[in-house]
């Protein structure tokens, strides 16, 4: 079972559970729309629905007339500005989505504002939507904070998360520059390494 899957179904089970408890206040109980909504913790307009669409079909129709259909892949598509008037593309699709958005440079700069934001480089768990779901609170904050590269992106532009972390950790804003200037010049990547040892015994 898929995260959407599993999601969507506790949505249809909290639903029907806040559907039957909103009859049992009316019914049992004789309470207003207000009463309800105040003991189900819910608007008076959520109520009113619940009674007039249980299911919630009603709505998901409503909702299938504004939207439309991806000409990319297929997708439903966000409305406009009303009934028949969606979007032609999704947004993974539309014209100049598909160009690559992230770049080994743009990569080492979000791992370095993360390493500024929280004091360290992030981990693939960090930036997994799917790990932020599961763990939930700061995890999914922190991920929510701004836009960052999922692992996938990174294991593809680097060939591995640690070749990553390894770049950012050295400061190289792009590894096959990097490796082209050491190649070009051992003489100065030896006084950098150098002069980077001595740093470290100064500050023990």
């Amino acid at each position: 079972m898929t995260t959407h899957t599993a999601t969507v179904g506790a949505r249809v089970v909290e639903r029907r559970r806040a559907v039957a408890l909103a009859r049992h206040y009316r019914e049992a109980e004789g309470l207003s729309i207000a009463q309800i909504a105040e003991r189900l913790g819910r608007t008076p307009a959520t109520v009113k629905a619940y009674f007039y669409d249980p299911t919630g079909e009603k709505a998901r129709a409503v909702k299938l007339r504004y939207q439309g259909v991806c000409r990319g892949c297929g997708a439903y598509t966000q409305p406009r500005n009303g009934k028949g008037d969606a979007y032609a593309y999704c947004r993974a699709c539309h014209p100049g989505a598909i160009k690559r958005r992230w770049t080994r440079e743009r990569v080492l700069e979000a791992m370095h504002d993360w390493r500024a934001r929280y004091d360290r480089l992030p981990s693939s768990y960090d930036w997994s939507r799917t790990h932020a779901r599961h763990r939930g609170g700061g995890a999914l904050e922190r991920l929510e904070e701004r836009d960052w590269p999922s692992p996938s992106v990174v294991t593809e532009l680097f060939g591995g998360w640690s070749a990553a972390l390894k770049a950012a950790a050295q400061g190289v804003r792009d590894p096959a520059e990097h490796q082209r200037n050491t190649h070009a010049n051992p003489c100065r990547n030896l006084r950098t390494t150098v002069q980077m040892d001595a740093q470290q015994k100064t500050c023990k």
